[in-house]
Parts: C-alpha cells; sequence; structure tokens
C-alpha cells in the first residue's frame, strides 16, 4: 500500500465522521427548532404515527451534501458541483416548500424537469451510449433524452413515496449510496466515492433520531425528495460513464443491475401506480398499498421490523441480480428481473386480499 493510497483512505474516513458528526450534533438543533416554531407535518389517516413529529431531516441532508461535494471537489476536481449543486437545490426547496406550506403535485413536476434540466447541462450527465442495455447502443438523442428525464422524474418521486415508516427510507437510502460507493471506487471516481461514504456517515447517524422513541424526526418531503434526485443523478452519471470491463458484469446488464440495485422503491411505485389507474384515481393518491404498509398491517410488524424487512429484501435482490447479471446474457437477465418483480408484485396482492378479507 502506496503514501497515495494511505491519502485516499485517510481523505475517505475524514468524509465518513464528517457526515457522520454534522448529522449527529445537528439534527437536536433542527428538531428543537421544529418543535419550537410548530412546524409539524398534519396527521391523517394514512399517518403511522398519533402524535406530532417533526419531518425537516432534510435540511441536515442538504447541509451535509454541499460540505461534502464541496470539499471533495477540491481534492479531486471534477467541476461536477457546477450543474449537481443547482440542480439539488431546487429540489431541496421544493421538497422544504411541500413540507412547509405544500405544493400542487404539478408545480412538483414542473420543478423537478427544471432541476433535471439544469443537470443535464453538464455532459457528466448526459446519456450518449446504452452499452447495450435493452439492445440500445448509441440511440438517438429523441429517444435517450426524454428517457432520461423520464427516468429522474420517476425515481425522485419514488423515493419519496417509500418515505413512510420510521427509518426505512434512511436505511435504504445508507444502502444505496454504500452500493454506489463501491461501484465509485470500481471506476475511480474519487468525488462522488467520497460524498457517497459521506452520506453514508450521515444516514447511520440519522437513524439514531429516525428510530428514537424521545428526539424523534423525519426526512419529510425536504429529504425524500432531496436525496432520491442525487440517487438518480448518480444512476445517470453512472450510466453516462465509461464502466466498460471495469465492473465484471456484462456491459448491458450495468443497467438491469441498477434497477435491481433500487428494486424497493422502483417496484414499489410502478406496483402503486398501476393499481391507482386501475381504480381510476390519480397516481398521487394516497393509499395503503405501499409494500411498508402492507406488510406491516398483514403481520402486525412494528416500524423497525418492517424496515428491516424491507432492506433485508433489497439487498438479497441485488445480491442475486449481481450474480444474474454477471452470468447471464442480456435477455435473460433482463427477463428474469421482469419474471421476479411480477412474481413479488402477486405476492403483495395476495397479501392486500387478504387483509380485506380480514377486514
Amino acid at each position: 500500500m502506496g503514501v497515495v493510497d494511505l491519502y485516499k483512505i485517510l481523505v475517505f474516513t475524514i468524509f465518513f465522521w464528517a457526515g457522520f458528526v454534522v448529522t449527529y450534533y445537528l439534527t437536536p438543533v433542527v428538531i428543537q427548532v421544529v418543535k419550537v416554531k410548530r412546524l409539524f407535518e398534519k396527521l391523517s389517516e394514512r399517518s403511522s404515527h398519533t402524535v406530532h413529529v417533526p419531518s425537516f431531516g432534510g435540511v441536515v441532508f442538504y447541509v451535509v451534501f454541499i460540505i461534502a461535494i464541496s470539499i471533495a471537489e477540491q481534492f479531486f476536481v471534477t467541476g461536477r458541483a457546477v450543474y449537481l449543486v443547482p440542480a439539488a437545490t431546487i429540489m431541496f426547496v421544493v421538497g422544504l416548500k411541500d413540507d412547509l406550506t405544500g405544493i400542487s403535485p404539478f408545480n412538483k413536476i414542473i420543478a423537478q424537469i427544471i432541476a433535471t434540466t439544469l443537470l443535464f447541462l453538464s455532459t457528466d450527465f448526459q446519456i450518449q451510449n446504452l452499452h447495450g442495455f435493452l439492445g440500445l447502443y448509441h440511440a438517438s438523442p429523441l429517444l435517450v433524452v426524454p428517457l432520461s428525464y423520464a427516468v429522474v422524474i420517476f425515481f425522485i418521486n419514488a423515493f419519496n413515496l417509500i418515505d413512510g415508516i420510521d427509518g426505512l427510507a434512511s436505511s435504504l437510502g445508507a444502502f444505496y449510496f454504500t452500493a454506489f460507493g463501491f461501484i465509485f471506487y470500481y471506476l475511480n471516481d474519487w468525488t462522488f466515492l467520497s460524498v457517497s461514504i459521506c452520506m453514508v456517515g450521515m444516514f447511520i447517524a440519522f437513524l439514531r433520531y429516525n428510530l428514537s422513541t424521545d428526539k424523534k424526526i423525519f426526512m419529510g418531503d425536504t429529504g425524500s425528495l432531496f436525496i432520491g434526485f442525487i440517487l438518480v443523478a448518480f444512476v445517470i452519471h453512472l450510466m453516462a460513464s465509461d464502466f466498460t470491463d471495469r465492473l465484471y458484469l456484462k456491459n448491458a446488464n450495468f443497467g438491469v443491475f441498477l434497477i435491481a440495485l433500487l428494486f424497493v422503491p422502483v417496484l414499489d411505485s410502478i406496483r402503486v401506480f398501476v393499481a391507482r389507474a386501475a381504480e381510476g384515481r390519480s397516481p398521487f393518491s394516497p393509499d395503503r398499498n405501499h409494500i411498508h404498509h402492507i406488510l406491516m398491517d398483514r403481520f402486525a410488524l412494528t416500524h423497525r421490523q418492517t424496515t428491516l424487512r424491507i432492506l433485508v429484501i433489497n439487498m438479497a435482490v441485488s445480491w442475486l441480480f449481481w450474480a444474474v447479471c454477471y452470468f447471464l446474457p442480456h435477455l435473460w437477465a433482463v427477463l428474469a428481473l421482469i419474471a421476479f418483480s411480477i412474481f413479488f408484485s402477486l405476492y403483495l396482492r395476495n397479501l392486500r386480499q387478504q387483509l380485506r378479507v380480514n377486514d
């Protein structure tokens, strides 16, 4: 191990503990401000709590992210922060307004389109080669650009929708950023590796409060919209990167693996959107058809028990499809993911029907 390697290990260690320490000590300040100003989210029939809980954890996330990417750019200059920070700030402000006064789905989508447009101004976030994903290589921008917009906007809202019980979005966030950290390590992308490590430390510290009984706080839309945007920005950047023969996967299967990695929010959102549309309702109308609601209601689980089971499911699916994408041709990997998703959706549908019978 050379001096350069030791230097990088020291830098990455500092990033982890910086994310942890800033979150650990800043979160109680946010909780206190929310309580003093009584900035509580209104309770509804879908709420999993019966008392008011602060929901502005995303303020801490934004501060940690800005510190992380600003310092990372000083160590490993890439210039991505010039585009990513303004775009992420828009999502942070939109989430903050949603938590404070509410915002219409239309205005939220418009803001997401604007943020995505700012992101796509950077060549680091412009997909030009799909490397054989779904049989596509150098596809026309007329196809890739709208598809990229759709992916970003879909996942922002998908991650927002899974933030329904204690610890779920935070635990999945920690897992996702850990996985991205490994990918960025193999790609020698030290800037985003540093940011990922910092975000992992942040989520671990945040879980101390998110799962607390006396100092509880939610990330809220301020956090879920912001984190969803950062995660999908990483996805777009990875698909725009030259990862050929560097990740021990068939190139065409890398996109399949990324979908499997983000399995829970992706599948859950598709499920509920389809179910609501079939019932003639808006895709954004509230219900208790999310995976966390179904498991919690059907098996009488606590928030922690439900979160742990969903986290294990997502981790298992990720590891399973890493193997699938390593060994199988692209077509078979795609079919395997589709078949597994259908099977799991039918299983959840059966659980929901059991709930209706019991009621």
